[in-house]
């Protein structure tokens, strides 16, 4: 390879390697927890819409405050555990697949066989390890339930893989959202890391398979959140359903699982507004309070976008490590962890190639 500067490929992307299906929710009893027949877990079923009279409680400047004594109609679906069971289980399978760092399409030569030569220097190093061990963690601790976490009683995750042996088992509360550190020697836990590793590393003939089922106790009759579903044209909330069964997307479930950037730095990008139009898309650049960090999705600019928030705007953005990683430019090894954690989370990164 010469020594000329790779620039980014118009046509770059990259397969997904944690493959999640979309989550099924039931319904039982805590006490029937080791029991798995359809006659102790029953699909929830979303029930009509409800439809209530609320207030408005939306911002209105004082000019239009007119209609904040009217009613606020509010339709949508709902999904409930029935009155006579406390538990709510999600089940979903996991597929870790190979042949990681090899492109899926690439119109620059040069670029793919750059990047497949580092993330071959990666997966022999400790660094895929500890991508494993965080993805392992999101599993462990249920941060794929979102909502379903809150004010639980109890939460056990059971991971069953194809090796047969005993599934694993984890307490949820053992382990924490905030970091990476508590129960990190948990030997069910390490173990699984491994399971992952080894698909991550597997080709085209090897992968792992994990069957994952979450349960948790919230009491009889407690409300239980699956995927809403986009709804763009009215405001009827509708909930995603798999043969009428409530569900998750599998977009959410892999979106918790790929919660393990916390290598970004100490500023991120807001978005401020402001009166005139012009305005409105104005952003600043504010630090962050270094105690209220946690990790985030894995993102090609660190976007969180239902806090209005990017934590890798520029320079440690995806775009920047990676191409200053084919270059042969010194990157840190928690960075080349970033790199190689989008290139799992898959994709199309194309750019300018002339760039």
């Amino acid at each position: 390879m010469s020594d000329k500067t790779i620039p980014t490929p118009s046509m770059l992307s990259f397969e997904r390697k944690l493959e999640c299906s979309d989550g099924l929710m039931f319904s039982g009893n805590w006490k029937d927890l080791d029991k798995n027949s359809k006659e102790a877990w029953h699909p929830i079923i979303i029930g009509n819409p409800r439809t209530n009279r609320g207030t408005q409680a939306m911002f209105m400047k004082e000019g239009e405050r007119a209609d904040i004594i009217k009613p606020n109609i509010l339709e949508g679906d709902y999904a409930y555990l029935p009155m006579d069971q406390d538990a709510l289980k999600l089940s979903f399978t996991l597929r870790v697949v190979g042949n990681l760092g090899k492109p899926f399409a690439c119109n620059k030569p040069d670029f793919a066989e750059a990047i497949e030569k580092k993330v071959s220097e990666f997966n022999k190093s400790e660094n895929i390890k500890d991508l494993a061990f965080r993805y392992a963690y999101n599993i462990a601790n249920g941060r794929f339930l979102w909502r379903n976490r809150v004010g639980a009683e109890q939460i056990e995750i059971r991971v069953k893989h194809q090796s047969g042996e005993e599934p694993f088992k984890f307490n949820a509360y053992d382990f924490s959202l905030n970091d990476f550190d508590k129960n990190s020697d948990h030997s069910d836990l390490l173990k699984l890391a491994d399971l992952i590793k080894n698909g991550l590393l597997g080709d085209d003939e090897t992968f792992v398979l994990l069957d994952v089922a979450a349960y948790v106790k919230l009491g009889k009759g407690q409300h239980v959140y699956p995927s809403q579903e986009m709804n763009m044209r009215e405001k009827k909330k509708r909930l995603f359903k798999l043969n009428d069964c409530a569900a998750m997307h599998n977009v959410k479930i892999g979106n918790a699982i790929r919660t393990i950037d916390s290598w970004y730095g100490d500023t991120m990008l807001i978005k401020v507004g402001g009166k005139d139009k012009k305005d409105k898309n104005k952003t600043e650049t504010i630090a962050i309070d270094s105690e209220s960090k946690h990790p985030i999705a894995i993102e090609p600019y660190g976007s969180v976008t239902q806090h209005g928030r990017a934590y890798r705007p520029t320079k440690i953005d995806l775009y920047t490590l990676m191409m200053d990683w084919v270059n042969n430019k010194q990157i840190e090894e928690n960075q080349q962890k970033f790199v190689v954690a989008n290139l799992i989370r898959g994709g199309v990164f194309g750019g300018d190639a002339e760039g």
